[in-house]
């Protein structure tokens, strides 16, 4: 699983939680437009690290692993295999504590400047999914060896965000992943939970105004995403610009509030 696709399992967004702003424009249930947003702009990288080993890298994590199909353990806690099929194809698989998260196809275009991953998988809910994401060479190498960025990123089934404040209280919820988070309008860290989320993942929120605020996702301490949403005057849209932890590899959301 790559990071961006590791971020939009656990999407997570949060409205403010102090009394005097109980009646947010954020309450409610929101379903992200993948038409409207740009999801894309990810990077990571694979490098020999002898022995047959490969070094995977992006902006949140890295590791050493056989593409042979044995099982290791990402530093998110996802339990994974990587197996490669030929000079061109891969399959991976991703779980955690023993739960299949999704199973991926990995295709190189002939001429090695294109990578197609395809990831299928059914949502704790029972919804399944199939995404696709393409990448781009960004630096020269054989196979898999070099750097990427992706450009193309494809949702079959977004998922959808509920958000409730009750005074000095805020509570999200995303129901097709069973995840939940509770949290304070207060620029501290709170845990999110959830069977497809890594453990470690907090959130920090900043009141931007009225109508925006400041997220950051973290991992262990570790910031992995910076995201800014706006809700329009109008209540039935919010926007957000986000970046990864570093500031940097910058994405597009747009939400639709749903009645």
């Amino acid at each position: 699983m790559t990071k961006r696709m590791m971020m939009l399992l656990a999407l997570i967004a949060f409205g403010p939680g102090s009394a005097a702003w109980s009646d947010t424009p954020f309450d409610g249930t929101w379903r992200l437009n993948t038409a409207k947003s740009n999801l894309a702009g990810d990077t990571m990288s694979f490098a020999d690290a002898g022995g047959g080993m490969l070094k995977y890298t992006d902006s949140a994590q890295s590791y050493t692993f056989k593409p042979d199909g044995g099982a290791f353990t990402t530093p998110f806690g996802i339990e994974r295999t990587f197996r490669k099929t030929s000079d061109t194809t891969f399959i991976t698989s991703n779980r955690k504590n023993g739960l299949l998260l999704n199973t991926s196809w990995w295709k190189l275009s002939l001429d090695g400047s294109t990578l197609v991953i395809e990831s299928k998988g059914t949502k704790p809910n029972g919804e399944a999914f199939d995404n696709v994401t393409t990448y781009t060479r960004t630096s020269p190498g054989k196979g898999l060896l070099g750097g990427w960025e992706s450009t193309s990123v494809k949702l079959s089934s977004p998922n959808a965000l509920t958000f409730e404040t009750q005074g000095a209280d805020v509570t999200l919820t995303i129901s097709a992943i069973k995840a939940t988070a509770h949290a304070k309008w207060d620029g501290k860290d709170y845990p999110a939970n959830g069977p497809t989320l890594a453990d470690g993942i907090t959130l920090a929120l900043t009141r931007m105004g009225h109508n925006s605020f400041k997220l950051v996702q973290k991992f262990k301490d570790k910031p992995i995403a910076i995201i800014h949403y706006h809700v329009a005057a109008d209540g039935k849209t919010m926007d957000a610009k986000g970046t990864d932890g570093q500031g940097k590899e910058p994405f597009t959301q747009t939400w639709e509030k749903q009645t």
